[in-house]
Formats: C-alpha cells, sequence, structure tokens
C-alpha cells in the first residue's frame, strides 16, 4: 500500500492532525487515519493505521511477512463498548488458521508469515488497527 501522497499536518514538535485516506477496500467507506512514524515527527517510529469494517472484507493481502514486529488489534466499533464484538474472523498465522469472534490484538513477530485477514460474517462494525514500531514499518530512515 502506498502512502507517498498521504500528509499529515503537523502542530509543532510533538502534535500530528490526522488527514483522512480512503482504504483500497471498496467495503470500508468511511475515512481511514494513519501515523507516518518518521514522515510526521523525524523521530518517531510509531506506524499504526485505523480502519472502520463494517461488511465481510479480506484484508492484508496474501501470506507474507516483514523484518520488524506488527501487532493487529481487533475491537467492537462502538465508542462506549469496545468490547461488544459481533464478527467471525479468520487470521492465517505461520500457515494455521485462527478463529477469532471476540475483541483481541495479536502479535506478529518479525519473520513470521501472516495473512490473509478475513472477516467472514459482520453484524456490528469492528475497528481495526495495524501498528508497528520500528524505522523500517514507519518510513523514518535506518541508521547503519
Amino acid at each position: 500500500m502506498d502512502l507517498e501522497h498521504l500528509k499529515n499536518i503537523r502542530h509543532g514538535p510533538n502534535i500530528v492532525e490526522f488527514q483522512p485516506w480512503q482504504s483500497i477496500h471498496d467495503t470500508i467507506t468511511a475515512p481511514m487515519i494513519t501515523a507516518l512514524g518518521g514522515k510526521d515527527i523525524p523521530e518517531s517510529n510509531l506506524a499504526v493505521g485505523f480502519a472502520y469494517v463494517t461488511k465481510p472484507e479480506s484484508l492484508g493481502g496474501p501470506s507474507h511477512q516483514h523484518p520488524f514486529d506488527q501487532y493487529i488489534f481487533l475491537i467492537g466499533g462502538d465508542p462506549r463498548n469496545f468490547l461488544d464484538f459481533d464478527a467471525d474472523v479468520e487470521f492465517e498465522l505461520d500457515g494455521r488458521v485462527e478463529k477469532i469472534n471476540y475483541p483481541c490484538y495479536t502479535f506478529i513477530p518479525k519473520g513470521m508469515y501472516h495473512c490473509p485477514l478475513v472477516v467472514k460474517r459482520i453484524s456490528k462494525p469492528l475497528i481495526f488497527i495495524d501498528a508497528r514500531l520500528t524505522p523500517e514499518a514507519s518510513g523514518r530512515p535506518v541508521k547503519k
């Protein structure tokens, strides 16, 4: 996914205003937001994106791996109760399909094959969060 065109607005050295962007998935129609790490704040390693999912969808593409750790969060989309989760999700991790029907987060260590993440059934919206804490994932230059 190319985020080069996306630019948030920096308000001083440590505060960044999110700018919305459109998902590559037709079923995700709400604006998405993303912290862009070093692209937003030069010393930041945080890359995290938020999507509001309301319909079945396959996310993350085919099975792949990264040279950095990743965290995937699935929580209920009702801001009054993030634990109110009503969806059936299948997430492939190291060739094994995990069935998820509860709010959770998944730790994906560097080198682990993962995806696709498939929302099979959804009765209530959920929030999908993809988080990475590393210069490589955030776009911050890596010091050698």
